[in-house]
């Protein structure tokens, strides 16, 4: 007999209890943690599709899709039905369930089906009960015979791994992914670089700093092009969180200023919990009028001139600053990122504590647990940490007239 789960018998009448995930917002109405609604008399076959839409409604909200449920009910029948009748439940039908599950990236959702598509045209997409363990080693096999690097190899099939582990962990279709433990080693395609004194000399020697001369591509973003190479020197921030600040973002309110690394605004992401934090400001970008330019700004964004990518804000500029460091003959391993890589250095160097670097950059802290507790320091100590940070005297061109 087909089976949902919570689904019971009581005096004739179908009900359905829903147990709810943690923090979802259900929780403050039902402080039990579950839900019990009833379904009212009908047949079993008639109360599992009533039962599969209801607990839809209930998990999901507004982002309750009638795929989804045409998903969700061909799976029920699945699991109910004898092999010789049963629906195959394929990895697409997991993927389908999985981009709906939760709000995610149109990156992450791109790379996720590229890799779906790769298994199914390498392995003639066999049913999910039917992928076996030696299936995942051909298919990592085949992986690493495709023109890419480790990386990319590696980065699909786990993909398909964390479809297998929602298939067996949320929609309870297989007993246990039988992928475990499948891995392809990634090599570093090139190793980790700080920018010298020399290059930065190089680099901000340009006009841009030297005298505001700002770059026509729109993907620079008018001023952004001056501020976000200057705050990732001296910040050691994501690219990614730079371009989506928001005015708001920038904290005068304390005897500190900060900058705040955040994704409760509309659009802003972060890589992991970790990385939401507070930076001081260091008192170079307080010299060169940094906090002049955030306070004259009368749009949301600080950069109301830079051109954003839905699910990666710093795409476009990262493109930019790739073509401006090419034209200036930088190494192609400086890229920007290694703004961050040579912060840690500095930071490193200057003897400020590991968990204090940790804070600023926004990694989770390693070791004892002391180590861990001493993440959460005083913001005196984050800004004498952040001081450290080597000046670089630039001419003061960038000071924007609030009034202006």
């Amino acid at each position: 007999m087909a089976q949902l789960t919570g689904l019971f018998d009581r005096g004739g009448a179908y009900y359905l209890r829903v147990v709810l995930p943690l923090h979802h917002p259900l929780l403050d109405r039902y402080k039990s943690g579950k839900v019990v609604t009833s379904l009212g008399r009908c047949s079993h076959r008639e109360a599992i599709r009533l039962g599969t839409i209801k607990r839809a409604e209930i998990l999901w909200g507004e982002s309750f899709h009638p795929k989804r449920i045409e998903i969700l009910t061909d799976i029920n029948r699945c699991k109910a039905a004898t092999p010789d009748t049963a629906k195959p439940v394929l990895l697409r039908d997991v993927y389908d369930l999985w981009v709906q599950a939760s709000r995610r990236t149109a990156d992450s959702i791109a790379a996720c089906n590229r890799a779906v598509k790769l298994f199914e045209q390498h392995t003639h997409n066999p049913p999910l009960n039917q992928m076996t363990r030696s299936l995942g080693n051909e298919f990592r096999s085949f992986l690493q015979t495709l023109p890419t690097t480790s990386k990319t190899a590696r980065d699909r099939l786990n993909w398909v791994k964390s479809l297998l582990k929602y298939a067996a962990q949320d929609l309870e279709l297989i007993p246990k992914s039988p992928w475990v433990g499948l891995d392809i080693k990634s090599k570093t395609t090139a190793s980790r670089q700080v920018w010298s004194t020399d290059w930065l000399q190089k680099l901000l020697g340009h006009e841009i700093w030297q005298n505001g001369q700002l770059p026509k591509d729109k993907k620079a973003g008018g001023l952004a092009a001056y501020w976000i190479p200057l705050l990732a020197l001296y910040t050691g921030a994501r690219c990614s969180e730079l371009c989506q600040l928001l005015v708001q973002d920038i904290d005068t309110s304390g005897h500190v200023p900060l900058i705040k690394i955040t994704d409760q605004g509309e659009g802003q992401h972060v890589k992991t919990t970790a990385s939401v934090r507070r930076i001081p400001i260091h008192s170079e970008l307080i010299r060169l009028g940094f906090l002049e330019y955030a306070s004259s700004q009368k749009s949301i964004s600080l950069w109301p001139d830079l051109p954003l990518r839905d699910g990666k804000p710093g795409s476009f500029f990262s493109q930019w600053f790739g073509s401006f460091r090419r034209s200036l003959d930088v190494p192609d391993t400086l890229v920007f990122h290694s703004f961050r890589h040579t912060v840690r250095t500095s930071l490193t160097r200057s003897n400020v504590p590991e968990p204090i670097i940790d804070r600023l950059l926004g990694h989770e802290s390693q070791g004892s647990i002391g180590a861990r507790v001493y993440t959460h320091p005083q913001i005196e100590q984050l800004k004498q940490a952040i001081e450290t940070l080597e000046t670089l005297n630039l001419p003061v061109v960038a000071k924007v007239d609030p009034g202006s």
